[in-house]
């Protein structure tokens, strides 16, 4: 019988049997794929996730401190900062690396072996696949969105997410990440330019409906104008949790990153939340291996610290993100355009509150700006009335009739 089984090689996944494998638990690992940290990403990660959970140069495509902001009225808005704020990294070998140090620790893992079923019982974790059936004392569940393990345990399913594409394509021109926003793009959502090397770019969009449709019109775009020369690699989805489930433990199973929606809201971005989270599912659980409790009472501890950290960033984002999803491409570009020709948007860069993987105080200091406030109030006196409560999507929605787009 294994310590704990660890379903799902991703950041999650392999952060906590890393974690585990060090402390001398018997631990094994699962994935469906053969490759890991072979899963669609933009590969961009904070400097904070960066030295936190430090990535070799060598796997680091660059450091940019500047990014295009296209509107849908096709403004084109330079951000530049003195400092980068994020990385672009290759994920797969990123996210690999974190399986190879703990192979080293002594983790094992079954590649191409997908788990099927989890049935826990008084003394343990029965682990099903398409081969095979372990046991387990515990389960990390840390399989991706796509996954209905966390329905087969009771836990249910994120309540809100989106669908992302992208693609890989040659590039002409060299230019700067670049992120369109508008209802032609992605409704609601954005579409995002993201180079890797100076010939090779990373082409994908978010959106609620009809996500195909919008990518193949944003690459006939970016082919019309010049910017891609050719598709190298086809387009492919994947789904994006934009809320966290509610509850995210039972007994003897914990669930993290994507699984439980340990997410952005805002930018669809999981790696840092899922890295973090999974240092503390792994912490609960060598405590509860030790004093061998495995009661979703003891376990709670690990849905607790989890909120406590990621909460507020969590609910602010998505309240900022259905906001957004409110606004009418005229109001997006009167308000990105009035925002930063009036050195609002300097004032973020420069601003302690601006992060790469928290958005909270940005979202706050914005609302709280005269500048931004009188924009809201002129683009939808609702927002200007709700926009720093928070509870403000209620009440919206209440105003409203229960109408948000």
């Amino acid at each position: 019988m294994d310590d704990v089984v660890v379903v799902g090689a991703g950041p999650a996944g392999n952060n906590a049997a890393l974690s585990l494998a060090r402390h001398g638990f018997k631990v094994s690992v699962f994935d469906s794929r053969t490759e890991i940290g072979n899963k669609l990403c933009t590969g961009i990660i904070g400097t904070e996730c960066a030295d936190k959970f430090p990535v070799s140069e060598s796997f680091v495509y660059s450091a940019p401190k500047l990014a295009e902001l296209i509107t849908p009225d096709n403004d084109r808005l330079e951000f530049s900062v003195a400092y980068p704020q994020a990385k672009i990294v290759d994920r797969v070998s990123y996210v690999n690396s974190f399986a190879e140090q703990a192979m080293a620790e002594g983790a094992r893992y079954h590649l191409g072996e997908n788990v099927v079923d989890l049935k826990p019982h008084g003394y343990g974790v029965e682990v099903k696949t398409a081969y095979a059936t372990y046991e387990s004392k515990a389960v990390i569940i840390a399989a991706g969105f796509s996954s209905n393990l966390t329905q087969k345990v009771g836990l249910g399913r994120v309540s809100d997410y989106v669908t992302a594409v992208q693609a890989e394509v040659k590039t002409n021109i060299v230019a700067p990440t670049q992120v369109y926003l508008g209802d032609r793009i992605a409704p609601g959502f954005f579409g995002w330019v993201v180079p890797q090397t100076s010939d090779r770019s990373l082409v994908g969009i978010l959106a609620r409906t009809r996500s195909q449709f919008y990518m193949n019109r944003f690459l006939d775009k970016l082919k019309l104008a010049g910017t891609i020369e050719k598709i190298t690699k086809t387009p492919s989805k994947w789904g994006i949790p934009l809320r966290p489930l509610k509850d995210t433990v039972t007994d003897r199973i914990l669930v993290v990153g994507d699984s439980a929606g340990q997410v952005k809201p805002t930018t669809g971005g999981g790696i840092y939340y899922s890295l973090v989270s999974s240092e503390i599912a792994a912490d609960v659980l060598s405590k509860a291996l030790i004093k061998s409790d495995f009661s979703k009472r003891y376990l709670h501890e690990y849905q607790q610290r989890w909120r406590e950290l990621l909460s507020h960033e969590l609910e602010t984002g998505y309240a900022a993100r259905r906001m957004y999803e409110y606004l009418s491409d005229g109001q997006i570009s009167s308000l990105a355009r009035q925002a930063y020709k009036s050195g609002f948007v300097r004032e973020i860069l420069d601003s302690p509150e601006g992060s790469f993987d928290w958005h909270s105080g940005t979202i706050e200091t914005f609302l709280t700006n005269p500048i931004s406030k009188s924009i809201l109030g002129l683009v939808n006196p609702l927002f200007a009335t709700f926009a720093r409560r928070p509870d403000f999507e209620d009440e919206l929605l209440s105003t409203t009739g229960g109408y948000l787009k």
